[in-house]
């Protein structure tokens, strides 16, 4: 659970002497810090009954103390737990065991959950997902003419869809349904990369408008699965979104260079990054608070939703953040491709605007699924400004500076990682990054502008005029 702030909570079942509470504790403030307030809610004569006895004390189950000075995060508490307010001095004895064996299965236990059927289960979707998707590697074999492989991948596409919504309706279930469904996905894109090429041309060497063929396959199999699977729909969102984001690169990739195409998917995919969360609850169609516009509103009572229907549209905006964030996040990595390709100044301080706008932005989202995305794609970008500063370094001394570099990053990143962990950063150092993270993704659309040469060509059209 985290809250709007940013704030990481732990759910938690306190058992006290007279009652049980529910409650979400902060993870990164110490326990000492959070007992007053459980005591508040302990009972009305929990703190004064603490100074007859020596005070209170937080404990697992097994008797495990909490200390007060560490916090739940560092004593690995989890959502969920149940913990026990007892008095400070109590003598909890830890369990005792009469069979070796027992006590042996029951330490091996607290290092993992043993393989049931629901890991059967997950390891099977698991290895059916890959060995489907990998299966559209085989377009690396086929030979011209390319409309019979596109009309073989297309018709793949067709079939695990149409399984994927069946099993999804029928059976019903629906994660396995997404399985198939969206193990269709690449084979969309190659049924529409594949059938219009000519013989003469390799795999590799489709022009532009056999990408638009292909990403609009893309996008609209991702259409059909997300409405007609009804699970895992980040999956189907993210094929939507770089299907339209990849439909736009051919189409401008079509009358410009591909690394000006880059350059304004690039700023597009990066500069909707602030509008994917208000996007994201307008379509999950997440009930919002109604502001009182008048004295007289603050008096009505309004009904609210029914709970059910909140959780499940929290539910469908959280899968459309992902999948949008995702798709940017693929976009913005291929694109950058195009620009590394090309090579130049602006280019190069264009992937560093882009690198430093994914990397923070990356931060204001908690959920790790909704992360990841954003720091793989910055980490790849950041990749390959690495590569071609190692492949414009000159002698053996111009490499060492640059691997010395390297190491001093990795470092910094590292002693980072290990403090922050420990603590939170300054607010100064979040407001700094906000204001670096806005100018970024600002500093991207002039740069958009002088790539594709549209300064030029307002500069010339304003000279004419003169």
């Amino acid at each position: 659970m985290t809250s709007a702030m940013g704030t990481t909570l732990a759910k938690v079942s306190i058992t006290t002497p007279k009652r049980g509470i529910d409650v979400a504790l902060p993870e990164n403030v110490p326990v000492a810090e959070l007992l007053p307030y459980i005591l508040r809610h302990a009972g009305e004569d929990a703190p004064d009954t603490g100074e007859q006895h020596g005070g209170w004390s937080l404990r697992r189950p097994t008797g495990e103390l909490l200390e007060g000075r560490q916090t739940l995060a560092a004593q690995q508490v989890r959502d969920g737990e149940i913990l026990h307010l007892v008095p400070g001095p109590v003598d909890w004895p830890e369990i005792e065991y009469d069979d070796l064996v027992e006590a042996i299965a029951s330490g091996a236990r607290r290092y993992g959950r043993s393989w049931g059927r629901a890991a059967t289960r997950r390891a099977g979707l698991v290895v059916a997902a890959v060995l489907l998707s990998g299966g559209s590697l085989v377009s690396l074999l086929f030979e011209p003419p390319w409309l019979d492989a596109g009309l073989i991948m297309l018709s793949a596409a067709v079939v695990l869809t149409a399984l994927g919504i069946v099993v999804a309706r029928a059976v019903p279930d629906a994660y396995a349904g997404a399985v198939f469904a969206g193990s269709a996905l690449p084979y969309a894109f190659l049924g529409g990369y594949l059938p219009t090429a000519a013989d003469h041309q390799g795999l590799f060497g489709f022009g532009s408008s056999q990408v638009l063929l292909g990403t609009i396959a893309l996008l609209v199999f991702g259409i059909v699965g997300y409405l007609g699977v009804g699970a895992m729909s980040r999956v189907f969102v993210a094929a939507i979104s770089t299907g339209f984001l990849g439909a736009l690169g051919a189409l401008f990739a079509g009358w410009m260079d591909p690394d000006a195409a880059g350059a304004l998917v690039l700023t597009i995919a990066i500069g909707l990054l602030p509008g994917y969360p208000w996007l994201s609850l307008r379509l999950g169609r997440v009930p919002l608070p109604a502001l009182p516009q008048r004295s007289a509103d603050l008096l009505k009572d309004e009904p609210h939703p029914a709970t059910p229907a909140v959780f499940d549209a929290a539910a469908r905006a959280d899968e459309l953040l992902t999948g949008f964030l995702t798709g940017a996040a693929l976009i913005s990595a291929l694109a950058s491709i195009f620009l590394a390709a090309h090579g130049g100044g602006s280019r190069l301080i264009m992937l560093i605007l882009a690198c430093a706008a994914l990397l923070l932005r990356a931060r204001l989202f908690p959920v790790p699924r909704q992360r990841i995305p954003l720091l793989v794609a910055g980490l790849w970008v950041f990749a390959l400004l690495a590569d071609w500063c190692f492949g414009t370094a000159s002698g053996n001394g111009g490499i060492g500076l640059f691997l010395l570099a390297l190491v001093v990053i990795a470092l910094l990143v590292a002693a980072a990682g290990l403090v922050y962990s420990r603590k939170n950063p300054s607010p100064w150092f979040g407001r700094i990054a906000d204001i670096v993270d806005v100018m970024a993704i600002v500093a991207l659309i002039p740069f958009a502008g002088f790539i594709t040469g549209f300064f030029a060509y307002v500069q010339g059209l304003m000279a004419s005029i003169g």
